[in-house]
């Protein structure tokens, strides 16, 4: 659903400047009024045109086909506007009023309707949740511990589970919020509280509905009075209406094809039972409006969302020591020296990045129709933050390292098969390039150095990769907070023959959970992002590495015959899919 970790989601948000002009290029989109000009005294013309240079290289690679870009000042929207399309069949522009699922951005508006209530007196954010919420129950398989607070739920340090049976990131069906949470009566904790940061889904899930039960009303209801409305957001919902559904980009997702490869399809789309972690609706000029808000400190056109100590405890990384790491919602980090508070989204056909620098006052928003993305939304974001660093501050952006050119013999040194303990790893030259294959999720490698270099890709931009080289051999590299040693090329490459039954897909077409083997081990392909290495605990109980599911377990169900029926993926019950056309790949 709304990623924010390592390959997919913890994400960053974008948007820049400029003064009115008409850019010759197939598939912009551009209206009249979306400069803010004759205001303060930052000249952001060049900072605007070299942006949109980026974003028509970044629509030159054909990563993303659509993206809505808004650049905040203080007080004042510098840019927003759409580029490429919203909808490629039909051939939609995307522009300012595009609407898009923001995912994981909506947990920022759910924990600040907890602050609300908690300035108010209504909500003790340290108390036990099910003081509120009594009927809310999960196993905890731990010596006696602490109660699980709102505190925990909002900076994941609950130790809660990734997503609940019902109302997961798998389920089409639409269950309300309340029943997403009376599910978790069938799953335990999976750390102990405050032991970890694990992201969660189901804490802001259950935090919105602890709004709804103080408030005496529905989430969205809530939201709408005393958040969306306030702020001016009058083109943004948490279920979507008939009002915005003709300004609705159409999101595209790429599916696992159970052969190493994706075909991309238009991104069903449904309602989350999860909602308060990432049902929300909006555009860049909305959003912008949030932006504001938090550059003026909880306030906007003079009104207090929320107080400004409100903020700076939501802005404090919570129950740790980390500099950096999840406040209250917001995710605390640096960019170019600077505080940054921020979240990115992912959710089905669309990804997001909101950064917001308080010191600096500025933020940029980033929106796009396309899931997984989070390279290209980096790199918009990340280029709108120094450029418009640069025309405020006179701060040059950091110059890059420079590229380096590797013979022939330098780069073969490299080719081979990696894996670490999450991800498998194939390094190619192709046509005298350096590439990469990290679990399905493809990087093209740029040198800068004999044994460094900067993979880009869908899946990430400028991702810093460390070869090792032992004597006259490369045995290995780091990257993604992974250490990938060489694959032995005598190991096994088929898995023991008891597990050959488990091969195969499970659960929905659109996002189909695919069981590999490689290297004589088993992955399993989550989200359509990576496929994950399990480690075997027993015959048909297999735990994942970290990364979505860091920690939780995939159990088989199995027929006489051996052949796997059935998968319970962290306590979300998947069937096999027998007519999937991934169904059988690996087998």
């Amino acid at each position: 659903m709304n990623h924010a970790t390592p390959l997919r989601a913890p994400l960053v948000l974008v948007c820049l400047l400029l003064i009115l002009a008409v850019l010759a290029i197939d598939g912009f989109a551009q209206s009249g009024d979306r400069l803010a000009t004759g205001q303060g005294n930052t000249d952001y013309g060049a900072a605007v045109a070299n942006l949109r240079e980026l974003i028509a290289d970044e629509l030159q690679r054909a990563i993303i086909s659509g993206v809505s870009v808004a650049l905040v000042d203080d007080d004042r929207t510098i840019l927003a506007e759409g580029f490429g399309m919203a909808d490629e069949q039909r051939r939609v522009a995307a522009n300012e009023r595009t609407i898009y699922r923001v995912g994981s951005i909506s947990k920022l508006f759910t924990a600040l309707a907890a602050m609300q209530l908690a300035e108010q007196g209504k909500i003790d954010i340290d108390a036990p949740v099910r003081d509120i919420l009594p009927d809310v129950s999960i196993h905890v398989p731990f010596e006696p511990i602490g109660p699980i607070t709102l505190r925990q739920l909002m900076c994941h340090r609950s130790g809660m589970v990734r997503e609940s049976p019902r109302g997961s990131y798998f389920d089409p069906t639409e269950p309300s919020s309340a029943e997403t949470v009376a599910s978790l009566a069938a799953c335990a904790l999976v750390n102990p509280p405050n032991t970890k940061t694990r992201y969660s889904n189901l804490g802001p899930t259950i935090v919105g509905e602890t709004v709804a039960r103080v408030a005496g009303t529905s989430f969205p209801e809530y939201q709408e009075k005393h958040v969306l409305g306030p702020l001016g957001m009058t083109q943004s919902a948490w279920l979507m209406n008939d009002r915005l559904h003709p300004h609705l980009a159409t999101g595209y997702m790429r599916v696992a094809d159970g052969k190493g490869g994706f075909f991309r399809i238009a991104a069903p789309r449904f309602e989350l039972g999860t909602i308060g972690a990432g049902n929300l609706y909006s555009n860049v000029t909305d959003m912008a409006r949030f932006a504001q808000m938090l550059l003026g400190r909880g306030r906007i056109a003079g009104r207090t969302i929320v107080r400004p100590e409100t903020l700076d405890e939501m802005w404090t990384p919570q129950l740790t020591d980390e500099k950096n790491g999840f406040g209250l919602g917001f995710n605390v980090a640096q960019f170019a020296g600077h505080k940054t508070v921020q979240h990115m989204g992912a959710v089905y056909g669309f990804t997001s990045s909101l950064v917001v620098l308080p010191e600096a006052r500025i933020a940029v928003v980033v929106l796009c129709n396309e899931d997984v993305a989070k390279g290209p939304v980096i790199r918009i974001a990340n280029a709108a933050l120094e450029q418009m660093l640069a025309a405020k501050l006179g701060k040059k952006p950091k110059d890059r390292p420079a590229p380096v050119s590797l013979d022939p013999e330098q780069l073969a040194s490299l080719v081979g098969d990696y894996e670490s303990p999450s991800y498998w790893a194939e390094i190619r030259v192709i046509e005298g390039r350096i590439e990469a294959n990290v679990s399905g999720q493809k990087f093209s490698l740029a040198p800068i150095g004999p044994l460094a270099f900067e993979g880009s890709g869908q899946a990430g931009h400028r991702v810093p990769v460390r070869f090792v080289r032992e004597g006259n051999r490369v045995v290995g590299f780091t990257a993604i907070d992974q250490t990938f040693t060489r694959v032995d090329e005598n190991s096994p490459r088929e898995v023991p023959k008891q597990w050959l039954g488990y091969l195969g897909s499970y659960g929905p077409d659109f996002i189909p959970l695919i069981v590999s083997q490689r290297n004589g081990r088993l992955y399993a392909m989550t989200e359509n992002v990576a496929d994950y290495r399990l480690t075997a605990v027993n015959r048909y109980v297999f735990k994942f590495p970290p990364g979505l599911y860091d920690d939780e377990f995939l159990v088989f169900h199995v027929d006489r015959d051996g052949k796997a029926h059935g998968v319970d993926l962290a306590n979300i019950p998947l069937s096999r899919n027998e007519s999937s056309a991934t169904s059988n790949q690996h087998e």
